[in-house]
């Protein structure tokens, strides 16, 4: 019997350091610009390569937290699998459901860092992802990014919810998934118990092109989920259980590289509600574990206990959650 079972892609991520490189943002408009010059030969730093992937990044951080964990995933016969499956082994997670699909290579991403912020060169390898018969036996199952081909997934996962009344979903749809709009996504959306996304992702999901959270979060709890998590980078995140709005800044810390900066807020809210805290204070310790793991290259290498996130709470008794 698992404590968190996750399902999406494990990918090989490299990270690169710019420092010849400039931002430049658009009058009007808040999205910036990474700017480098083309055709030129630009010396970069290659700071390390990392397994990666919101399904693997979950497990990694639940397993630290002494949860027992493991991933569904789809990989190529290649070095990523070999890689992939030492190091979940080494930090505890089950590989018995990461399956090799003959003459496939797997996904891949070049993380570029500039000043701390992330660009990202991605690559979905399309795997048909499916889910192990007979279903494997968990408390929770957490559905991640994957790339095309999740339709089927979907609507399974989405019937064995409906059937199995004890099975807590959590779900943080990848950029495909939310582009896309399915009809298998709002279905899923009615069997979730936590829906992650950004502020932008919300906007997306709800076609609602609003900045007012109140508005965004009424609108996606009413599409199903019983608790909705927006996060909005440095402005902090938000939880509605369809009673109570909650508020909670950025934990203080140094940004070293953004890189899983959601997965670990994601991972932290789920080990306190797993532990049975409510969605308040998960809201804290989604914040101390995002804080822990920009403040290093990658995105599990600053993943922390249970323990760990109670003590540094404690060190700041003035970081407080708001009533909106």
């Amino acid at each position: 019997m698992f404590d968190m079972i996750t399902i999406g892609d494990i990918k090989l991520d490299t990270f690169v350091v710019l420092d010849d490189a400039n931002v430049q943002c658009q009058i009007k408009m808040p999205e910036c610009q990474l700017c480098m010059e083309y055709g030129a030969k630009i010396a970069v730093e290659v700071v390390d390569s990392q397994i990666a992937g919101t399904a693997p990044n979950i497990a990694i951080g639940l397993a630290r937290m002494g949860f027992k964990t493991a991933v569904i995933s789809n990989m190529g016969e290649d070095g990523t699998r070999k890689m992939a499956l030492e190091r979940l082994k080494a930090e505890k997670v089950s590989t018995q459901f990461v399956k090799a699909v003959k003459g496939a290579q797997s996904s891949y991403s070049a993380v570029l860092s500039f000043k701390g912020e992330k660009t990202i060169l991605t690559s979905h390898i399309p795997h048909i992802n499916r889910l192990p018969r007979p279903m494997p036996k968990t408390n929770w199952f957490y559905i991640g990014e994957m790339g095309v081909g999740y339709g089927k997934l979907y609507a399974t996962m989405a019937e064995h919810a409906k059937k199995t009344k004890s099975l807590l979903l959590g779900l943080n749809p990848g950029s495909i998934q939310i582009q896309e709009r399915k009809k298998c996504l709002y279905d899923l959306f009615k069997r979730t118990f936590v829906l992650f996304l950004n502020l932008e992702e919300a906007q997306t999901v709800t076609k609602s092109y609003t900045r007012e959270i109140h508005h965004l979060s009424k609108s996606l709890w009413e599409l199903g989920p019983h608790i909705v998590v927006i996060t909005d980078g440095k402005n902090g995140s938000h939880s509605f259980d369809g009673e109570e709005l909650n508020f909670c800044p950025i934990f203080p810390g140094n940004m070293v590289e953004s890189t899983g900066a959601g997965d670990s807020f994601a991972t932290g809210f789920l080990g306190a509600i797993m532990n049975g805290l409510t969605h308040d204070e998960a809201l804290r310790w989604g914040s101390v574990n995002a804080a822990s793991v920009v403040g290093q290259v990658g995105p599990t290498a600053g993943l922390l206990t249970a323990s760990q996130i109670k003590s540094r709470l404690r060190a700041r008794p003035s970081f407080k959650v708001k009533k909106e």
